[in-house]
């Protein structure tokens, strides 16, 4: 049997390798939008090698870059938020929507790449697949703990702990004699699904205890003050018309809604950043220029909500803008957008349709100085929309990463369990750890054990 052509094998058609990358089926790189072994090889070409590569390390630190804006200004405020609005705690936060932004897209990666191995070869798949599983239980959670140093939640993190060495153990025991059954496959997710339950019951019955015992130490609070009367007399509280008036109605000679304009078209149409540029070095000014792209784009598409920020960052002409523009990148940067209905109608324009239509509504509807009731509602929109973003810059990594491999000639083997890994681990890494430098460790440590867990 003839052995298969790898793409690794260019060396060997030196005379015409621009052919040879175009006209290979391994040396296409999946779920990218750039084909980086051609630019290489047919746009570059052989002789200014080193100039391409050179060319591309400096496009992996852009893309670096993107991975750390996109979840450092938008992932985690937008993640905040959802937790803040659904009441969820920081574990709960961590292993549900954390958990699954970061674990979804390796699981569609995966099963695709599974889908179109060659000659039934999944083990690069499943290579990186378990090799992102070690690096982000051990590289992620701790930075995390290097970051952030916190005190964890014990018995929530004793169960993903079991959950996940349960998992492990199971799919070690699937895959010993080489073969998955569809009552192994079944079985994974059953026990995800019993996992979820344990997770939501858990929190509601802790829950439940809490209110009880609140309820408890108020009636013993209260019984106490009535028993050794401390109860303070309504005298004793009393205050004055004039103070009321003082203290609680503001001095509105500041607003100056005229005035303000120019700032609220700027906050429209120019991302905002809390640190001027007289105030910032030198590798910080070339950090902003670097930046600079990157935030425009996710400025006119990722929707921000931040409670720290006047009326929580509503901007009406922004924002309405951003129900247009935050479901199209989602259909073209998933590519579900170029697929047609009746092989007519793509669906993008579709998108763009409604987008159109709901982005007129908001101008309608809404006002420029008040934030409408369900401003809450564009966070989850942020979150899709960031995640979608996540997944397709780590994509570009990885490709990145796999160019380099080939080039460098590493094996399959090291680069599923290393390079792919790690590519495919970048958006957990950056997620994880900026959800715990911003205040939230525990959110992150459970993600590093709930996003492996989906994943298996």
């Amino acid at each position: 049997m003839a052995k298969a052509v790898e793409c690794r094998d260019y060396r060997d058609y030196h005379n015409d390798t621009c052919t040879f990358i175009r006209t290979t089926d391994d040396c296409k790189l999946e779920d990218g939008f750039i084909d980086y072994l051609q630019f290489v090889f047919c746009v570059i070409g052989d002789k200014l090698l080193g100039l391409g590569l050179t060319i591309l390390a400096g496009w992996l630190f852009v893309l670096f870059v993107a991975l750390g804006v996109t979840a450092d200004s938008y992932f985690c405020p937008a993640l905040r938020v959802i937790a803040r609005v659904l009441k969820l705690s920081e574990n709960i936060a961590g292993v549900t929507f954390l958990a699954f932004g970061n674990g979804a897209p390796d699981i569609f990666s995966a099963i695709a790449a599974v889908g179109s191995a060659k000659g039934g070869d999944v083990g690069l798949a499943f290579g990186a697949l378990f090799g992102a599983g070690v690096f982000v239980t051990t590289v992620v959670a701790g930075t995390i703990c290097l970051v952030t140093p916190f005190r964890s939640i014990q018995r929530p993190l004793l169960r993903d702990i079991i959950f996940f060495i349960i998992a492990s153990f199971g799919a070690y025991v699937a895959m010993y004699d080489g073969k998955i059954y569809f009552a192994e496959s079944l079985g994974f997710i059953i026990m995800y699904v019993v996992y979820l339950i344990v997770l939501i019951g858990g929190y509601f019955v802790n829950r439940r205890i809490k209110d009880r015992r609140a309820l408890l130490q108020a009636a013993h609070t209260e019984a106490a003050a009535k028993t050794y009367g401390s109860i303070q007399t309504p005298e004793t509280t009393a205050v004055s018309v004039d103070e009321v008036e003082s203290t609680t109605i503001p001095d509105e000679s500041y607003v100056q809604p005229d005035v303000s304009l120019a700032l609220y078209l700027r906050h429209a149409f120019l991302p905002r950043d809390d640190v001027p540029w007289s105030e910032r070095g030198k590798c910080g000014k070339v950090l902003s220029i670097v930046k600079l792209p990157v935030s425009l784009i996710l400025h006119f598409t990722v929707p921000l909500v931040d409670y720290e920020k006047p009326e929580h960052n509503w901007n009406k002409l922004l924002n309405s803008f951003h129900l247009l523009s935050g479901p199209l990148v989602v259909s073209l940067l998933t590519k579900l957008g170029f697929y047609k209905i009746a092989n007519v109608f793509p669906i993008w324009a579709v998108v763009a349709i409604v987008g159109t239509i709901l982005c007129f509504a908001m101008l309608i509807v809404t006002e420029h100085h008040s934030k409408p009731r369900y401003h809450a509602g564009f966070a989850f929109l942020g979150f899709a929309v960031s995640v979608v973003w996540i997944y397709s810059v780590a994509n570009e990594i990885v490709n990145l990463l796999t160019t380099f491999g080939i080039v460098f000639d590493i094996s399959n083997t090291i680069l599923g369990l290393t390079f792919l890994a790690w590519g495919n681990s970048l958006s957990d890494y950056v997620s994880n750890v900026v959800s715990a430098r911003q205040g939230y460790p525990n959110m992150g440590i459970s993600a590093c054990y709930g996003g492996p867990l989906l994943s298996k």
